[in-house]
């Protein structure tokens, strides 16, 4: 059902959202740009915020003519063209306020130059890296080094976790191979001189079930003396 959008008012922003896969990835917050819009309703003190790629309802498509889910930012063509027509560089990437060796005056420098992340300085050079002043070519090594030493220390973040992993998958081997009973290969068994198949019919006998497939000796013989103490016990 298309919305009656009589009097609505769309306001578009974008918002700064951390990306935790991208964060987890680079081993440093990584945040993107998402695009927000609030429709005021006339004689209404609520506001709705969503998403601008969001689905706001659904209609028949211009072109197509099929039936699919229409976004806000659709909804609002001309609103939302006019946001793009003014909208500055989007970011994604870490914030200049992760980076330590920056005081907030050369933050506030740096945004108003358009270099919002630190991604965007260490990728700086030529007439730009110029327009940085005395110690720009500093800061972008530094920011180099920075991005280079975090994503390092999320790769050894990723092989400690999957050592973990690992060490825990193992632990759970290990102790269910304790809790098994005692098997001596070595000691003299009643099954010795029995054939696979007669061993397979004494278990049948103390089950009622043939052990299907085709298990080693030496399982049917534990399976064997499992199910002959499981019937003493």
């Amino acid at each position: 059902m298309v919305p009656n959008d009589k009097g609505v008012v769309a306001v578009w922003r974008n918002d700064v959202v951390k990306n935790p896969k991208k964060s987890a990835e680079a081993g440093r917050p990584i945040f993107d740009d998402v695009e927000y819009v609030e429709l005021r309703h006339p004689g209404s003190k609520d506001v709705g915020v969503y998403p601008a790629m969001e689905g706001s309802h659904w209609d028949n498509d211009p072109v197509t003519g099929e039936y699919r889910r229409i976004t806000f930012a659709e909804r609002f063509r001309q609103q939302y063209q006019q946001f793009k027509a003014h909208d500055r560089q989007t970011k994604s990437g870490t914030p200049l306020d992760y980076l330590p060796f920056l005081t907030e005056a050369k933050r506030a420098e740096l945004r108003a130059l358009n270099i919002y992340t630190a991604e965007a300085l260490a990728l700086i050079d030529g007439a730009e890296l110029k327009n940085l002043g005395p110690g720009g070519r500093d800061m972008k090594n530094q920011t180099i080094a920075f991005l280079e030493s975090s994503t390092d220390m999320a790769k050894v973040t990723k092989m400690e976790a999957e050592l973990e992993a690992l060490k825990a998958r193992n632990q759970v081997l290990e102790d269910d191979l304790k809790s098994q009973p005692a098997f001596n290969e070595q000691e003299p068994s009643e099954f010795e001189g029995m054939t696979d198949d007669e061993i397979k019919e004494h278990i049948k006998s103390l089950t009622g079930v043939t052990p299907r497939g085709n298990p080693s000796r030496r399982t049917l013989i534990r399976m064997a003396r499992d199910q002959k103490s499981n019937v003493a016990a």
